[in-house]
């Protein structure tokens, strides 16, 4: 018989890679500053955007798995493939119309 899960079998959660990532960028932002905008540019109000605009990707993206009836944790079983919302655009599809140059920069 055959013990593997028809989960997706992640390593680590989601929530906890972010929060890991956060933390690793704020420890190394700590250790090594390096600026890399402008000083005059309100760093804060951009960090507050790209975190919102974020939220907004999370939310669309749980909002779409729903709709289709599938579920959103990783520990349960995929019941749908979701290719709509936030999910139509996948990195086969977009490498192949891509230049050589930018599909090389889809594989990083």
């Amino acid at each position: 018989m055959d013990d593997t899960a028809d989960t997706a079998q992640v390593i680590i959660r989601p929530p906890l890679a972010w929060g890991l990532a956060v933390i690793a960028g704020l420890a190394l932002n700590w250790l090594i500053p390096l600026p890399f905008l402008p000083a005059d540019l309100p760093a804060g109000w951009l960090g507050t955007m790209v975190f919102v605009l974020a939220l907004g990707l999370i939310a669309w993206a749980i909002i779409t798995i729903t709709r289709a009836a599938s579920n959103v944790p990783t520990n349960l079983p995929t019941t749908t493939i979701v290719e709509s919302g936030p999910y139509r655009f996948r990195a086969d599809r977009t490498a192949s119309r891509a230049t050589p140059s930018t599909s090389a920069c889809s594989w990083v």
